[in-house]
């Protein structure tokens, strides 16, 4: 991210029969963290004709930018962070990437190219020769053998992106847990002790084997057989490109990384501190406090390639020197894009007022995208509760519903700047919405009625703790939501917490089980409060498994909405190819949690594109972690002034 990208939410101590230890389902980390991002946008040289004489950059190369997060971890099988996506992307390489703008259409990078079986089960990637790490390290089949099965064994955050339709060699989603340790303890080694330069017979020999995931098929080839998973093997899974253009699916060097700890169940120091891949950037400079400057690889393995595809934007050289400067004083990144200090920012969020003075800007060009990047970078809800009083009754949570003025929230938090919407698919999502609900109308004689069915007819007597985000203008909001439910005899107790806080919220005592929410950890409970997520990859079930599973990390601890059909239909529709089918298991979806008021849909934030006029060659992704919305800096210049 994306993904909004969601923390853990109680992975069982012991291993599941299909994942090795955790919830698949639950496993989840916010990749982004957005109210309203700063994307850079292309530029027509015809464009410049009417800007400013005036306009300069303080540096053409490197690129300077500002951003005001910093990456969780630099090792690419591990990141799930917008920030940490956005770095490990301009360094590590996958075996396809999305294909320029497109969230649908990918580009062969390390592949030359793929077939598909007639079933669809099976994909088998034909690797490019003469692939090598910056180091000067092979890259062959061997290798992304090592690299997906590195991802699942370490078993981490983001897993789940390849965990749902991949496994451990010799188990699948039936497998005991006894067979899955075994295999796990047998990859361990593998991975510690293959040569994959040249692998013995023995070592090859289990590399080809039929029954896994990733079956190498000689030096050059490798194919990847779904049906493993947690979803089963049934139907395969219509979006298995995009998860395989997540950081997790990148290639990475085993050379380097068994001389530096190894791969084992967990993280690696070294690699979390250190990148080392087959982009086109090296890092030159890395701080965690102050931000980094990429380098252009003059040995980068690419650059052939790329000569002879030119309309392959993610494999080209890069074209420019890239310096990022970790900057979370948005005043003062206002004032690096409006004096040329910097190309382009990014915002931890951008209200109103920031956006429109940034639109007054003589030498700073601010253009409103389309609701797919609105969507993918995060929509936003409140929680209820549905154990616990007053939201275990259904009148309650309708009376909140119809009682909150949303227009009011737009206007103070976006500037008019968002869309109402009904989940859980987000706006611009494929199967969004299919029976076009009504977004819940402000309606106080409506929400007084409801109220006055529930068993709190004169309103209900205790404070109720709220959790908002403390980010932006959404103190504000809160006091708006404080009032508003004041007329329906509801008082809210307003905590501001921060979005770290917001994931230990998400998240089980690993001894206890108990859900953090549920507790007096950051001055809660909380059994109400603001909740969000953003994209992993654009399909309709990363928001599903997440938001209306029973187990999803924005569902599980916050909602704690559970149906046995909702998991169904859920899991049903993320293995379903057939459009009929999967219209009507998402109407079935939204339908339930509308009219059981499950959460108060509140906005997706617009996304504004932000850059400089003489900055060229962005190509915008709505997937895109880089600064901002762009899959790699690759393409990136500026034209002197």
């Amino acid at each position: 991210m994306a993904t909004a990208p969601e923390p853990p939410a109680g992975a069982p101590s012991g291993p599941s029969p299909s994942f090795g230890g955790r919830n698949p389902k639950t496993v989840r980390l916010i990749v982004a963290v957005i109210a309203i991002v700063i994307i850079l946008s292309g530029i027509t040289i015809a464009y410049f004709v009417t800007r400013p004489a005036a306009c300069r950059l303080t540096s053409t190369d490197p690129l300077i930018f500002d951003q005001p997060e910093q990456p969780d971890t630099l090792d690419p099988q591990v990141t799930f962070s917008t920030p940490g996506w956005g770095i490990t992307q301009q360094v590590y390489q996958t075996l396809v990437m999305y294909n320029g703008s497109s969230y649908t259409d990918f580009l062969p990078v390390l592949a030359k190219s793929w077939t598909e079986s007639a079933d669809h089960f099976n994909l088998t990637f034909t690797l490019r020769s003469g692939i090598h790490f910056s180091n000067g390290d092979p890259v062959n089949a061997y290798v992304m053998w090592y690299s997906l099965n590195r991802a699942m064994l370490m078993n981490l955050d983001p897993q789940f992106i390849l965990g749902q339709n991949f496994n451990y060699p010799h188990v699948n989603a039936s497998s005991t847990s006894d067979e899955v340790n075994a295999s796990v303890a047998t990859l361990d080694t593998q991975l510690n002790t293959f040569d994959f330069r040249n692998p013995t017979a023995p070592q090859l020999a289990a590399m080809k084997d039929t029954w896994q995931s990733f079956q190498v098929i000689d030096d050059h080839t490798i194919q990847l057989n779904m049906g493993y998973g947690y979803l089963g093997d049934t139907v395969a899974y219509a979006y298995i490109l995009a998860t395989l253009a997540a950081p997790i699916a990148a290639a990475v060097n085993p050379f380097v990384i068994n001389a530096n700890g190894g791969t084992h169940a967990a993280s690696n120091d070294w690699m979390s501190l250190n990148l080392l891949g087959t982009g086109p950037y090296k890092v030159s400079t890395y701080s965690s406090t102050t931000g980094f400057t990429l380098a252009r690889d003059p040995s980068y393995w690419g650059a052939a390639a790329a000569a002879v595809e030119p309309w392959n934007n993610i494999l080209q050289p890069a074209k420019s020197s890239i310096q990022v400067n970790f900057q979370s004083d948005p005043v003062k990144t206002t004032t690096d894009l409006k004096s040329g200090a910097v190309a382009g920012a990014s915002f931890a969020y951008l209200g109103p007022s920031t956006v429109n003075d940034l639109k007054g800007a003589a030498c700073v060009t601010v253009t409103k995208l389309n609701e797919v990047y609105s969507s993918t970078a995060g929509a936003w809800w409140i929680y209820m509760n549905q154990n616990h009083e007053p939201f275990n009754n259904l009148s309650v949570r309708a009376a909140i519903a119809h009682a909150i003025n949303y227009e009011q929230i737009n206007n103070t938090a976006f500037g008019g700047n968002a869309v109402r919407w009904v989940g859980p698919v987000p706006p611009g999502y494929p199967n969004y919405n299919p029976d076009s609900l009504t977004p819940y109308a402000y309606n106080v004689t409506l929400a007084r009625q409801f109220m006055t069915n529930s068993p709190w007819p004169s309103g209900y007597p205790t404070p109720i703790k709220y959790a908002y985000i403390d980010l932006g203008d959404w103190a504000e909001v809160s006091l708006i939501l404080k009032s508003n439910l004041a007329a329906i005899g509801i008082t809210l107790d307003l905590v501001p917490i921060t979005l770290d806080n917001l994931y230990q919220e998400q998240a089980r005592d690993s001894t206890t089980d108990e859900c953090t929410t549920e507790t007096n950890v950051n001055n809660g409970p909380f059994y109400m409060g603001q909740e969000f997520y953003t994209s992993d990859y654009i399909a309709p079930d990363d928001w599903t498994q997440n938001n209306a599973i029973s187990d999803g990390s924005a569902n599980d601890c916050m909602s704690r909405f559970s149906d046995p059909n909702m998991d169904a239909w859920v899991l049903e529709a993320a293995g379903e190819s057939n459009p009929t089918v999967l219209r009507q298991l998402y109407s079935n979806m939204t339908r339930m949690m509308y009219d059981n008021y499950t959460n108060v849909w509140l906005l997706s934030p617009n996304q504004f594109s932000v850059s400089s006029p003489l900055l060229l060659g962005v190509v915008p992704n709505p997937m895109g972690s880089a600064l901002p919305f762009t899959m790699s800096f690759n393409t990136e210049y500026a034209i002197k002034p």
